[in-house]
């Protein structure tokens, strides 16, 4: 069933519990409208830019008009004028309209690539449950504390979690895994007082790193040796340099293990997919050998 795009340029939210190959299709739907938007919106710039320099251009010949008298031209060039801001002010909305809808890219890019990796290890067209966020992290819903910034007085500083990425399924092995990427954000603001003696308004955001959190059910029969590896398990997770262990626990049933990648600007697909994959593969690592001293155990 296609995504109903109305809904989805409201919310910005992706949610489907469905084969991959139609999460696939759901995918692409999503890229084509991201790359649409990118678009018009690149459109839409050029013409306001035009609308601007045409303005400028405008008002100097009216200036030049109103100081020579010209009756005519001033008439002219006002309306004129008048139809530029009208008309600059029009594009600027469209444009902004437009600029929503230009989606991260890396966040769909991960999705289609996630999906590639699990879909070796799953049955013929298993079902997986997806939810997917692109808007921004720093949004108002998204706030989940708000403190006085540290030595910026009449400053706060709003904290943000933003977890734009779950994942649910199921593998060949009856293994279980939810996987959840997180962005944690903030925005400082308040009002600033000038030399002049001017207050103005400042807001700043800024990203304060990304958690992955993977968790993993799996049988108790198959994997019961997991418990006598606790104190080892933490030596098995290989993770790229600069990603952080966070979180690990071991239960009978159960891994859960939660990384932080450092703060980025710009997020690459590339980069979390590579963290997701080592963060499985050491998972995994951990409970074959759990399953192996099960073997040897029985």
């Amino acid at each position: 069933m296609p995504i109903n795009l109305e809904t989805f340029c409201e919310y910005l939210t992706y949610e489907a519990n469905a084969p991959i190959e139609n999460i696939w299709k759901d995918i692409e739907e999503i890229a084509q409208l991201d790359r649409d938007a990118e678009a018009k919106q690149a459109q839409f710039t050029k013409l306001l830019n035009s609308f601007i320099v045409a303005a400028i251009i405008i008002f100097i010949l009216l200036f030049i008009a109103l100081v020579s008298g010209i009756q005519p031209l001033i008439v002219i060039g006002f309306i004129l004028f008048v139809f530029c801001v009208i008309a600059a002010i029009f594009v600027c909305s469209k444009r902004q309209a437009y600029s929503r809808l230009n989606l991260p890219n890396y966040r769909y890019e991960l999705l289609r690539k996630l999906l590639e990796m699990c879909q070796r290890d799953m049955e013929n067209n298993s079902s997986v449950s997806v939810r997917l966020v692109f808007s921004k992290p720093t949004e108002k819903n998204k706030v989940f504390q708000t403190i006085p910034h540290p030595y910026q007085s009449g400053f706060k500083v709003d904290l943000c979690k933003d977890e734009w990425l779950k994942v649910k399924g199921e593998f060949l092995d009856r293994s279980r895994f939810v996987l959840t990427a997180t962005e944690l954000a903030q925005t400082k603001y308040g009002w600033k007082r000038s030399r002049s003696g001017k207050s103005k308004y400042k807001s700043k955001s800024k990203s304060r790193g990304l958690n992955i959190s993977l968790m993993l059910d799996y049988s108790l029969r198959k994997y019961g040796a997991i418990k006598v590896l606790k104190n080892e398990a933490m030596s098995a997770i290989q993770l790229p340099q600069f990603t952080q262990i966070k979180h690990l626990k071991l239960t009978d049933k159960s891994i859960d293990l939660t990384v932080k990648m450092p703060a980025s600007n710009n997020w690459y697909a590339e980069d979390i997919y590579k963290n997701i994959t080592m963060m499985f593969l050491s998972l995994y690592q951990i409970l074959n050998l759990a399953r192996l001293l099960s073997k040897q155990k029985a």
